[in-house]
Formats: structure tokens, sequence, C-alpha cells
């Protein structure tokens, strides 16, 4: 599967080259300190969804490190960002396994907050993406979105990276890319159900 850039809207069939589809992968986020070494604390999230927009699980800072049936697992929460420059690997980092997930849950939605208020647009080499691999190692990167770079997330602290979905009993990926108004990651849960589930 080549790397996808995303693009606003555009929908993702999780298959390999070789037809198998992507049942495990990883949601990551990574960013650098400020230019003046002020630490940066990004948080990452992933929200589990039943059919009726009802909240399932919400694995992230503030809430769950992970969900009850294993099949997500968050990496733990990074305050301060890259102090060395860009080292290609996530500060944060939620592996996901379709095949764990709770029956009920029919979307999975990944965001990002900046916790501190700090606007994306000015936070170093920030970005997030969905690639297969682990933690300390990245195989194949799905898609992926650097959000210091788009600016149209200049004055946000609060982003939608995309939603996966269940069509016909397979997994897409729905990519959002889509900065909101939202302050806070209970507000952003909020919007998700309103405008994008």
């Amino acid at each position: 599967m080549a790397t996808i850039n995303l693009i606003k809207g555009q929908k993702i069939n999780l298959k390999k080259e070789n037809g198998s589809a992507v049942t495990k992968f990883c949601a990551g986020a990574n960013w650098g300190v400020m230019p003046n070494g002020d630490s940066v604390d990004l948080d990452l999230y992933v929200a589990t969804f039943d059919a009726n927009k009802n909240t399932v699980e919400i694995i992230g800072w503030g809430e769950l490190w992970e969900s009850c049936t294993g099949a997500m697992q968050h990496s733990g929460d990074d305050r301060v960002g890259d102090e060395g420059g860009d080292d290609g690997l996530d500060n944060e980092i939620v592996t996901v396994d379709l095949s764990k997930l709770q029956s009920n849950v029919e979307k999975i939605a990944v965001f990002l907050t900046s916790f501190r208020g700090q606007d994306f647009a000015a936070i170093p080499h920030a970005a997030v993406r969905i690639y297969e691999g682990t933690s300390e190692r990245v195989s194949n990167v799905i898609a992926n979105y650097a959000i210091g770079k788009e600016p149209s997330f200049a004055g946000h602290v609060v982003m939608v990276l995309g939603l996966f979905y269940k069509h016909n009993g397979e997994w897409k990926f729905n990519a959002v890319g889509t900065p909101t108004r939202d302050r806070t990651y209970k507000d952003a849960i909020a919007t998700i159900k309103a405008k994008f589930l």
C-alpha cells in the first residue's frame, strides 16, 4: 500500500497490495519543542462509537490508557516534544487492533488537542499519521497529515485526523483533516458526534 498524503474528504480502503485487510495499525502524533525551547504538550485521542453515536470508549489523557478488550493501547503522555529535532518517530501513539474491538463499535475517531492552547501552526513539525508497525518501528505509512504546514490550522488547538468506519462489514478510513473551534477533548467529542459521525 503506497503512502497517501491526506486530502480532506478522501476515503481509503484498508487493504494491502495483496488484497488482505489491515486489521492492526497505529495512530501517531509527532511534534517538537518551540524554537525558544518551550515544551509542547499535545494529546492524541482515539474514541469509539456505536451505531447510535454513543461513545463506547475514549483512549487518551484524562480517560483510559487501554481499552477494556485490549483493542487499543496508548503509549502515554508526552508533555515536552522532540528536543533535538524530528527523530522520525511519533511522540504519542495509539495502537489499534480492529479484531479485538467491542462488537458494538461502528466508528473510530482519531483527534489531537493542544493541552496548553499552543497554536498548531506554530509547533515545529507537528504531524499526525496512520501506519502499520509499532511505537519503535514504522513499516508502512497508510496516511499522514502535516499540521504545521497547513495554513487552515493557524489559531486552532483541536483537530480531527479522521474516522474509521464499517461499510458492508469492512473497515474504511475517511480522511477528515479538519481543525475545530474546540478548546478541550470533551468539546471535541461533542463536535465529532455532531459533524463527523
